[in-house]
């Protein structure tokens, strides 16, 4: 007898395992779960039904076990269904009505059982007052009604499989095709218990492809993990834009103001010109931090490693903090201690960008006294440690405001309503020092100063030491520019504003210059005229700058004109993808004056002394190996 129920009982002890299991994990509230909950307790309720049938020869007892049967058979048929169908669909369902209401197939099901229980019910020769076995002939209607669900099911995930995900579908299918398999080896031999055992491997197997928690939270996880990548993609595609629409303007207010203070105007204005251009950089700080700080977050941030003069970039920094410093009663002193190599290997973009934010900080904090920018190199091997601090003698941190130095959006002493910032410079300094495996730390007593020390290691390419004397008094700003009256050049922007500022500071060298404001009207200028050198805005109405580029190269065998993008599109990758598209160089908005000038004595083969070995072109002359009839 023990070997007759010996399947039963192991069967029993699996289920009762598994539903501790599933009870002491983490436990959902959806519908889903809920029958599934019931669906176990019905296969326990199904399997205590077979032991006892063993054991009990008493008729009665028999005629109620062989109703509780069919009652437990087709209860767990309805919640096996439902479960299954719940499973293909994506959206959660908190009750069984809103079930039946979206899916009328498992309406129809429950009222197909009902129908067929009461006919069983009615059947003499099932339920008859005498010895009832239920496996035999009279029930197997039960088991054809299983497997023609069974059937509905799989074509149900077979239309709609492709929304389905992958597990589920060979889950939903693998259960399916054991229900039926089971139910035609119980109809062709209904000597054997099988039912109980079978319910069990379904209810089980359904446990560990589906409604194990811990896959439940992994796809929910999952879900979450798409959501964010689609917000951050939607940021960022938000960012790009608001960087290219805010910085469009900013050209014109950045890039007029300083081309108004370089003429001749009225002293009584200047000032508040002045005024305009400062207000201008400070928004555009403010720009460019907050872009800075989604980027380093979101992962986007990547290192560009290539051969840099540090001794370049630390006299771009001390004549960016000379200008800052003129109205304030500042010293400002630059110590080297050591040999700096003459050419390091790093990415100088974010060198600069990291020193540019301290020493920008100390400017605003130090109303008095001085600022001391050192700079210490140690060479080993082929690795310069260099060490910079910034020491100031501005108003200091407070202790307490020590924890939150490094903050987002902290800005700290906000009393100080003269200082203009976000509070995000620390933060992006830290983030982008995490990334290159730098190292900063401060020291600060407050209404004293403050010493800031970042510590970071650079690949050495040339070791040969720079006279750094010769780059302190370096000059960071256009002091003479050449004669280009031999010069053709296109400058392609629908923006009306950012043409009459491009037009402007390229005047300053006498240039010939041609605006047009659309790709299109740039393809017909080129095809009868031959240009030394375009500018090309990138965001641009019916044909954009990457397609208009693509379609002069496209049109004219043998086109060599060298086409720079001129872009508002600050966001970090931007030059490497222009570059990878095929325009030379990249000049962003605002356009930076000395960028500028380095572009056109570059592309345009310009030496320092203002001439050039180049074959200029006469203005408008004809190009040849172009269609001549315009578009």
């Amino acid at each position: 007898m023990l070997s007759d129920i010996s399947l039963q009982l192991v069967s029993i002890l699996y289920v009762v395992v598994l539903a501790t299991v599933y009870f002491v994990k983490r436990r959902y509230n959806f519908l889903e779960s809920k029958i599934y909950k019931v669906l176990l307790g019905v296969t326990f309720f199904n399997l205590l039904l077979n032991i006892v049938n063993i054991f009990i020869d008493n008729t009665n007892i028999l005629f109620v076990i062989s109703i509780l049967y069919c009652l437990g058979l087709f209860f767990w048929l309805i919640l096996f269904i439902s479960y299954l169908l719940l499973s293909m669909s994506n959206k959660k369902y908190e009750n069984f009505k809103l079930l039946i209401r979206d899916h009328p197939v498992i309406y129809s099901i429950i009222i197909a059982i009902i129908i067929i229980f009461l006919v069983l019910v009615l059947s003499q020769n099932l339920f008859g007052l005498k010895f009832v076995n239920y496996y035999n002939k009279d029930i197997n209607i039960i088991y054809a009604f299983g497997i023609i669900s069974s059937l509905i099911i799989m074509f149900v995930l077979l239309i709609n499989n492709k929304k389905i995900a992958n597990y589920k579908n060979w889950s939903i299918l693998v259960s399916t095709i054991l229900l039926v398999l089971m139910l035609f080896i119980q109809i062709f031999y209904p000597d054997i218990s099988i039912i109980g055992s079978g319910l069990s491997l379904i209810t089980l197997f359904q446990y560990f492809t589906m409604e194990n928690p811990d896959l439940k939270y992994i796809d929910e996880l999952n879900a979450l993990k798409i959501k964010a990548e689609q917000a951050n993609a939607a940021k960022t595609n938000f960012l790009a834009s608001m960087s290219h629409e805010i910085r469009t303007p900013m050209n014109a207010i950045i890039g007029l103001s300083e081309s108004m203070l370089n003429s001749n105007i009225p002293d009584e204005f200047k000032e508040d010109v002045k005024n305009i251009n400062e207000a201008g950089s400070i928004l555009l700080e403010i720009v460019n931090n907050i872009l800075d700080i989604t980027k380093v977050e979101e992962g986007k941030t990547t290192l560009n490693n290539k051969p840099y003069s540090l001794a370049d970039t630390i006299a771009k920094l001390s004549h960016m903090v000379e200008i800052s410093l003129i109205d304030k009663p500042i010293k400002f002193n630059v110590q080297v201690v050591g040999n700096i190599p003459n050419t390091l290997m790093g990415d100088e973009v974010k060198i600069y960008q990291i020193l540019m934010n301290i020493l920008s900080n100390a400017v605003k904090y130090t109303k008095k006294g001085s600022i001391t920018f050192v700079i210490e190199s140690v060479l080993f091997g082929n690795k310069d440690t260099l060490t910079f601090k910034v020491i100031d003698t501005g108003i200091g941190i407070k202790k307490a405001d020590n924890a939150k130095l490094f903050q987002k959006f902290e800005r700290l002493d906000q009393e100080q309503s003269d200082i203009q910032g976000t509070g995000l410079g620390l933060t992006i300094t830290k983030k982008l020092l995490d990334l290159m495996g730098g190292k900063i730390s401060f020291e600060s007593v407050y209404q004293q100063g403050t010493t800031f020390t970042i510590v970071v290691e650079q690949e050495i390419v040339d070791k040969s030491s720079v006279n750094f004397e010769t780059y302190k008094a370096k000059k960071m700003t256009v002091d003479s520019y050449f004669d280009g009256s031999k010069y053709n050049i296109l400058l392609v922007d629908d923006n009306l504003l950012n043409l009459k500022v491009a037009e402007k500071m390229l005047k300053q060298y006498n240039l010939n210059v041609t605006s047009v404001k659309s790709g299109l009207e740039c393809l017909n200028k080129t095809k009868n005229n031959k240009y030394d050198l375009i500018f090309m805005d990138h965001m641009m109405p019916e044909m954009d700058g990457i397609h208009t580029l693509y379609n002069l190269k496209n049109r004219a065998s043998g086109f060599d004109t060298p086409v720079v993008v001129l872009t508002a599109n600050a966001i970090d990758g931007s030059m490497e993808m222009y570059l990878r598209e095929g325009f030379c160089d990249y000049l962003s908005k605002p356009i930076d004056q000395v960028e500028l000038d380095r572009i056109l004595r570059e592309q345009l083969k310009i030496d320092s002394n203002g001439s050039s070995s180049n074959n200029v072109n006469t203005p408008n002359s004809i190009n040849n190996d172009v269609i001549n009839n315009p578009m």
